[in-house]
């Protein structure tokens, strides 16, 4: 059993499944950053909708995570901190999950969206539901496989990791 599980983990192929799962991923990432970063205030609405968080930080919040957005994002599509950046994003996907599943379980559905891509109010009558959070489930499945299995091989990581065996190859002759 454990040495199926070695040449699993040891295979290959993740980095040619990581790679296309990194890259959708961060895309989401991106696409979801830029209505929020453009439109700040809207974005701050959407977060105030869910009624989790003091006002105080609402505010901070819509400034912040856009930004974090965008930047696990790209680090993503790039395979530049692969791990690292799925880390990151994995964990705005649990708390993304963990606030819609209070919504729609706690709550009862809201009639409002999730405010993922676009403002919630512009969602209004697209209410937030179980389709959103197993969208969502989704995409941490595909960033929990990204994080345990893709060094970043097809990406900037496994450029810089060449280019480093082949300084070091180059030292080693002189």
């Amino acid at each position: 059993m454990s040495g199926g599980w070695s040449r699993f983990v040891a295979s290959p192929v993740h980095p040619l499944v990581g790679a296309p799962i990194r890259v959708v991923i961060g895309i989401v990432f991106v696409y979801a950053s830029l209505y929020k970063i453009a439109e700040p205030r809207e974005f701050a609405m959407s977060i105030a909708l869910y009624d989790m968080l003091p006002l105080s930080l609402v505010n901070l919040l819509a400034i912040t995570l856009p930004v974090v957005e965008l930047a696990a994002g790209v680090t993503l599509i790039l395979g530049l901190w692969t791990r690292a950046s799925a880390v990151v994003v994995n964990g705005m996907l649990l708390m993304f999950i963990a606030a819609i599943a209070y919504v729609v379980f706690v709550r009862g559905k809201a009639e409002f969206g999730c405010g993922c891509f676009s403002p919630a109010a512009e969602e209004a009558g697209k209410e937030l539901a179980t389709d959103t959070l197993w969208r969502d489930v989704a995409y941490l499945a595909g960033g929990l496989y990204v994080m345990l299995f893709d060094d970043g091989a097809v990406g900037l990581d496994g450029l810089r990791r060449r280019l480093r065996a082949r300084r070091q190859a180059d030292a080693a002759k002189s």
